[in-house]
């Protein structure tokens, strides 16, 4: 079982070298990123943008173009346009975003003609995390795309972090859904919809282990479980994490990464492909850490 994000870089040697799109690689922390993967043999890169922008990062840190594929578009929606359509398409396997915002990245990724929507599927945002303080990696969601999910879009959540969980090796996980307080009340609405999920894993109606409403201390914390005498099946173990709503799912990754020195990779569920799906201000080792788990996903 992968517990340490280093891990994916022999997981990716296994499915072989993958075809990567980038749209609008104006940064240096997505270039740097991807030709790390390049150099190591795990990608061949299009970039499509402007060719401009594209060669002044490039020759800032010393990146080597002619081993790029490039097509110069200088419309910022243009090129995330060609570079969706080139995996919709199979000209390429992976999608990944560059200096452009979410909203615009997802827009292109569901748009039913050039798109890579999965008919009858639910995008979700599938964040892994590697926080130095844990002796597991956290898989949780949604933290970028579903601002409020119903009860109907939480399930499909949870089945994305199972199915997550057992691309990286672990096939029983326990899933903790979220919410401020252990208790059950007509106020909140995270509870009750926990309280839901809970007793259709009970009833083995759900191929995972799930409890809920849970608080994030006790979800993932022993010792808080065991202070506040929170009993179940997750008992502060939890392998995965289904967030009441976005606000709380964004703020805790941005939170882990930002202030407690982790490490996050992440991808979409519910697309035909796999789609690199990370913050204009996240790390290079993240960046470079999607590319490999999106590879991965294609096992």
């Amino acid at each position: 079982m992968i517990t340490k994000l280093e891990q994916l870089v022999s997981e990716a040697k296994s499915v072989g070298k993958q075809k990567l799109s980038v749209a609008c690689p104006y940064d240096s922390h997505t270039l740097l990123a991807v030709e790390r993967a390049r150099s190591q043999g795990f990608v061949d890169v299009v970039l499509n943008g402007d060719a401009r922008k594209i060669s002044a990062v490039a020759a800032q840190y010393g990146i080597c173009l002619s081993n790029y594929e490039i097509f110069d578009i200088a419309s910022d929606d243009a090129a995330l346009e060609t570079a969706t359509r080139k995996v919709s398409v199979g000209e390429a396997s992976i999608l990944m975003k560059g200096l452009i915002s979410s909203e615009k990245y997802l827009k292109a990724v569901i748009n039913r003609t050039t798109g890579l929507l999965q008919l009858g599927s639910t995008i979700s945002h599938v964040g892994v995390l590697e926080n130095p303080n844990l002796n597991r990696l956290l898989i949780f969601g949604d933290s970028a795309v579903l601002p409020n999910p119903d009860l109907q879009q939480k399930i499909n959540i949870l089945n994305s972090l199972v199915k997550m969980a057992r691309i990286l090796g672990n096939n029983n996980p326990k899933v903790a859904i979220i919410a401020a307080t252990e208790l059950i009340s007509n106020a909140i609405t995270a509870g009750q919809d926990a309280a839901i999920i809970s007793k259709m894993s009970e009833r083995g109606q759900l191929d995972c282990i799930a409890d809920g409403p849970l608080g994030l201390d006790v979800a993932i914390d022993v010792e808080a479980a065991d202070i506040k005498s929170v009993k179940g099946s997750i008992h502060g173990d939890a392998d995965c994490l289904i967030f009441p709503n976005i606000e709380a799912g964004n703020a805790f990754y941005k939170a882990n990464t930002k202030i407690a020195n982790s490490t996050l990779a992440s991808v979409l569920s519910g697309t035909k492909a796999p789609v690199v799906i990370t913050s204009r201000a996240d790390s290079i080792l993240s960046k470079y850490y999607s590319i490999l788990l999106a590879i991965v996903c294609k096992k």
